[in-house]
């Protein structure tokens, strides 16, 4: 792995929240969040090795992430924080507490458990990564051209944010041949904690299908202080989905 530190963001001051994005996210997507707390937080956003401004590596594995993500912490002096994750950035939370490799005050888990992920979901987005990308002339005409490949607008925003202009021409900027073809790994399992009293919080979309009852109960064993709330008119993106709602559960949990 790398050695360089993770690019991030930082909003407010008092005790420290982390917030780790999705696959294919990156820090920007959770500024609205990230200002939205920042009366009672600093909140932290890094962007994850392969994504945003943050370095490369050959891996999207669980465990190397976690292991980045704990460095960047140590690095940072960041002690103790508020740790937050949606869907990838979730699973890698969930490892980083199954190793104990930092003290966490809470932990946040949007809309995604320890099971196995389901390759459907994201398998769209990894295929348009394996294909030449087109010459665009902006931004506007990668939006249009992806519109046309994938279901939604909001995953067509999302391929957009990956894009960056080098020496004129609009090319990947997060690492995606890794993504591309190691996306695999985005689907395994994680462990979980034998026993935690780390209170946690699973907000899910009321309308996503990628928490099952099995996974909530298998939480809960490993939780004591377990919690779980549904975001009304939201699917996977909760946050984008239906932020109002996202963030009035998420600052009932944080009091």
């Amino acid at each position: 792995m790398c050695n360089k530190d993770l690019f991030f963001r930082s909003f407010g001051n008092g005790k420290p929240l982390v917030i780790l994005h999705g696959i294919l996210g990156s820090s920007d997507i959770w500024v609205p969040t990230a200002r939205r707390l920042s009366a009672n937080y600093r909140v932290i956003i890094p962007d994850l090795p392969n994504h945003g401004n943050s370095f490369h590596t050959n891996t999207l594995s669980y465990d190397a992430m976690a292991l980045e993500v704990a460095r960047f912490l140590h690095r940072n002096g960041i002690e103790n924080p508020v740790m937050m994750g949606h869907s990838y950035g979730g699973k890698i939370v969930l490892t980083m507490a199954t190793k104990n490799y930092i003290d966490m005050e809470k932990i946040v888990l949007i809309d995604i458990t320890s099971e196995r992920g389901k390759s459907e979901n994201m398998q769209n987005l990894f295929e348009i990564l394996q294909r030449p990308l087109p010459t665009f002339s902006s931004f506007a005409d990668a939006e249009k051209y992806f519109q046309n490949l994938v279901p939604s607008p909001s995953m067509a925003a999302l391929l957009v944010k990956n894009l960056h202009r080098t020496g004129g021409v609009l090319q990947w900027r997060c690492n995606s041949q890794v993504l591309a073809f190691q996306y695999e790994e985005v689907m395994y399992p994680v462990g979980l904690p034998a026993a935690s009293a780390v209170p946690l919080m699973l907000l899910k979309g009321e309308r996503s299908d990628y928490v099952t009852a099995t996974a909530v109960d298998m939480l809960r064993l490993s939780f004591q202080n377990f919690t779980l709330a549904e975001v009304p008119n939201a699917g996977h993106w909760v946050h984008a989905d239906n932020f109002g709602g996202f963030v009035q559960a998420l600052e009932q949990f944080l009091k």
